[in-house]
């Protein structure tokens, strides 16, 4: 009998001992399929791209489509800003100093109204629709390398910044809590964001100098008025102009206008003083980036649409900040021209100027002198007219790249 039983008892203990065997690889099983499901939604998660790189194309691609679209302003602006006026020349009509005569039209305006529109019709005319995009190669390369390295600096630098400033806030720390802080949780005052876009800025002139000066003389060519009348060959193309004024000028001819360009970083600290003052009392921001789905977010029209308001104080700060900053692009567009150019006069004529800016300082005296306080303010118009629209389709652009890189989180 007491053989009989333990033997029942063992084949119950191997009963037993056979469940527990299977319910542990049942719950094996969950598990595995548990991991397997969670690295799915990992991999489906992850971007694309680093994320410290996102935003280098990002902005590089609202950067240079917005370029492109809005380059015929940037042009008529160009040639505005370079044009030589009298104070007296805007008191009456000045004598015709016309190289090569053209029909009278209506772009003989007054000489008080010689404008943007007068510009306009002068380039068509002359140039035909093709002369409001000439140098369209070195826009949308500058623009492309401007916006996208601007964004990667910026947001390196201010990644180092939070990293240091936590690491430093671990250190003197006297408690024994080891409690870790995150970077992203460290917040940037004010001035430390001024200092770092400034920072960025100041870094990207030193890469783009060449390429903007390049893009000016491309723009003020005018290679079918001025056949016959220049000393000087037009440039070919970017390419052409880098080794012609290589050639001809010096290396460090390419660098005309650093000065202006460096000071034009505090066009930055203009614009986020405005900004923020508007921000403050109109209480308006920005929406986030947020995620409607697994695999989708927020349709960029939508968000769009909701940031109107955040995109008319960006514009508004953005307006004032050009224009209080506007003289130093005056400055650098002077200093930057060839020596010789085709220009239009007063009547829808072209001429041949000669031009010779040496410094800082001798082009401010000499605008002052020969034109007024005018004279640092030409093309800024059309510089205005550029602002809304130029935001409008960066922000478009801007916000439909990250979502195809698919950067996840939300983003204020």
């Amino acid at each position: 009998m007491a053989n009989r039983n333990d033997i029942e008892a063992a084949i119950a203990a191997e009963t037993k001992l056979a469940n527990k065997t299977i319910d542990n690889k049942n719950s094996n099983n969950v598990n595995t399929n548990n991991n397997h499901s969670t690295d799915a939604n990992a991999a489906r998660m992850e971007p694309m791209i680093p994320t410290s790189v996102a935003p280098l194309v990002a902005g590089l691609a609202g950067g240079s489509l917005s370029t492109a679209l809005l380059l015929p302003l940037d042009n008529i602006k160009v040639r505005l800003q370079v044009r030589e006026k009298s104070q007296q020349q805007q008191q009456r009509k000045p004598a015709s100093s016309t190289t090569k005569p053209s029909r009278p039209s209506s772009s003989s305006l007054s000489p008080s109204r010689a404008g943007a529109y007068r510009m306009l019709r002068g380039i068509i005319r002359h140039e035909g629709v093709a002369g409001l995009y000439q140098g369209m190669v070195p826009a949308v390369l500058g623009s492309s390398i401007s916006w996208g390295g601007y964004f990667f600096l910026y947001e390196g630098f201010k990644d180092r910044l939070r990293r240091y400033k936590a690491a430093a806030q671990e250190q003197s720390r006297h408690d024994d809590t080891h409690t870790t802080i995150a970077a992203s949780d460290i917040v940037l005052s004010s001035f430390e964001n001024f200092q770092l876009a400034c920072s960025a800025g100041a870094v990207m002139v030193f890469f783009t100098n060449p390429i903007w000066l390049i893009k000016l003389r491309l723009q003020l060519q005018m290679k079918q008025a001025s056949q016959g009348l220049l000393t000087k060959k037009p440039y070919s193309g970017m390419l052409d102009a880098a080794r012609t004024i290589v050639r001809e000028e010096g290396i460090f001819a390419l660098y005309k206008g650093t000065g202006p360009a460096l000071m034009l970083t505090s066009h930055g600290g203009v614009q986020f003083v405005v900004y923020e003052y508007l921000r403050k009392n109109f209480h308006i921001s920005r929406p986030s980036r947020k995620r409607v789905s697994d695999d989708a977010y927020q349709p960029v029209l939508e968000r769009l649409e909701k940031s109107l308001g955040y995109l008319a104080m960006g514009a508004t700060a953005k307006i004032v900040a050009s224009t209080t900053t506007y003289p130093l692009q005056v400055l650098k567009s002077r200093l930057q021209q060839r020596s010789e150019v085709v220009e239009l006069t007063e009547e829808g004529g072209v001429r041949v100027a000669q031009r010779a800016y040496a410094g800082v300082t001798k082009t401010v005296g000499r605008i002052w002198k020969q034109e007024g306080w005018r004279g640092f303010f030409g093309g800024c118009i059309p510089n205005a007219l550029r602002v809304a629209p130029s935001a409008a389709i960066t922000f478009v652009v801007y916000e439909s790249v990250m979502d195809w890189l698919d950067v996840g989180g939300d983003r204020s």
